[in-house]
């Protein structure tokens, strides 16, 4: 495997962690974000280039695994490479590793594409496909999709039939011009930070006492999550994510969220991934109870193509 180039490093800070006292998900797609652009750099298509060009780069999917936690004064840093190169797509992999022992923290399979000033997809120039294909690397086995994913895409609802299809509204809001890129868009990171800050209203609406839960020290965690991008939401976007359960074990919950433009109706993005219960004294996993079980099944949700 071609050596991975050094895209991003930082440290943690205490306002990016979360209940569970460590970083917050939405984090993990901020650092896949900067190291994705210091990558296209490091193959010839930097911000200059990109501009002389006429193109733009967005950002498609993110397919991330959380493998160890970070807490705050942890240093680290992205190490990335490309996988794929296609015409105007990119699959690239982006590893974020904890700078004091070396462990890597989390790993993101990521998917770009090169696009023209009216946002049509663009051929990536030729020396940077050249460039890119000398580059290549594997995605490690431990970076492999797993559960997110596995159902294939999911339908382009509109937000009309989302209710009845057993989802139910956790977050609203007004995409902001802070959250955007230099282009305009919803950053990816805020597509993520809306599922996280609707995870208590989440689990609640799943039946579950986030008050008592409080109090026996247990969280909520998110161990593989896939969001895919459908349409660009620009600032001033009314936004609106409704969520719900595509399956469950005895100790893991396979959680959709569609993230919906309020306005139009329209879908913006789609995302799913594995929810599990922490154990904030542990540092585990702790399984459902046989109720826990019982509940969940009637609340599988009823998508329709």
């Amino acid at each position: 495997m071609t050596d991975l180039i050094s895209t991003a490093r930082g440290c943690v800070n205490t306002w990016q962690c979360d209940e569970n006292n460590h970083l917050n998900v939405q984090y993990f797609p901020a650092f896949a974000w900067d190291s994705a652009r210091h990558l296209q750099a490091a193959l010839g298509l930097g911000p200059r280039a990109l501009a002389a060009a006429g193109l733009k780069v967005r950002t498609v999917e993110d397919h991330i695994r959380y493998h160890r936690e970070l807490f705050a004064a942890d240093a680290w840093e992205v190490a990335s490479g490309p996988v794929e190169i296609g015409e105007s797509t990119l699959v690239a992999y982006h590893e974020i590793r904890n700078l004091l022992d070396g462990g890597v923290a989390g790993t993101v399979r990521q998917v770009t594409r090169c696009v023209d000033a009216s946002g049509k997809a663009a051929a990536w120039p030729s020396d940077f496909r050249a460039r890119a294909e000398s580059r290549r690397v594997k995605l490690p086995p431990f970076a492999q999709p797993r559960t997110a994913g596995s159902r294939g895409s999911l339908p382009d609802l509109t937000l009309d039939r989302a209710a009845p299809s057993g989802l139910v509204t956790i977050t609203q809001g007004v995409v902001q011009p802070e959250e955007c890129d230099a282009d305009g868009a919803l950053l990816p990171r805020f597509h993520f930070g809306r599922y996280s800050d609707g995870a208590p209203g989440f689990w609640q609406a799943m039946g579950f006492d986030r008050l008592r839960m409080r109090e026996r020290e247990q969280g909520t965690v998110v161990l593989e999550l896939r969001n895919e991008i459908r349409r660009p939401l620009p600032a001033g976007a009314l936004t609106v994510v409704m969520s719900g359960i595509l399956a469950a074990t005895d100790k893991t919950m396979h959680i959709a969220h569609f993230l919906f433009d309020a306005d139009s109706g329209e879908l913006a993005a789609v995302a799913d991934g594995v929810g599990v219960l922490f154990d904030q004294r542990a540092r585990k996993i702790a399984p459902f109870t046989s109720e826990d079980r019982e509940r969940l099944a009637t609340k599988i949700l009823r998508l329709a193509a």
